[in-house]
């Protein structure tokens, strides 16, 4: 069920994610907690960003590029993450 977590911070894998576990006949509860779980991190991480640019500028282009520039941020943490994690599993 990590992959169901884990693919809530990859757009396009969140996208596809469901029809795979149905295939492959994953356990519904499970993978519906997971999700679940994957998707309230990931939103909690832009309502926070949100929360954080509150009082600042209101343009329309500043706050784009903030939102892009956090998003930006977060999936290249998680995928060092990954990468790391990936490593010490192939290192055994």
């Amino acid at each position: 069920m990590q992959a169901s977590l884990l693919a809530q911070f990859v757009p396009t894998v969140r996208n596809y994610l469901p029809i795979a576990a149905g295939a492959l006949r994953l356990p519904a509860l499970s993978f519906a907690l997971a999700t679940l779980l994957g998707a309230m991190l990931w939103n909690a991480g832009f309502l926070l960003a949100g929360y954080a640019m509150r009082d600042g500028v209101h343009d329309l282009p500043t706050v784009a590029l903030r939102i892009m520039a956090v998003v930006l941020a977060l999936e290249v943490t998680f995928f060092i993450a990954l990468r790391a994690r990936w490593h010490r599993v192939a290192r055994g």
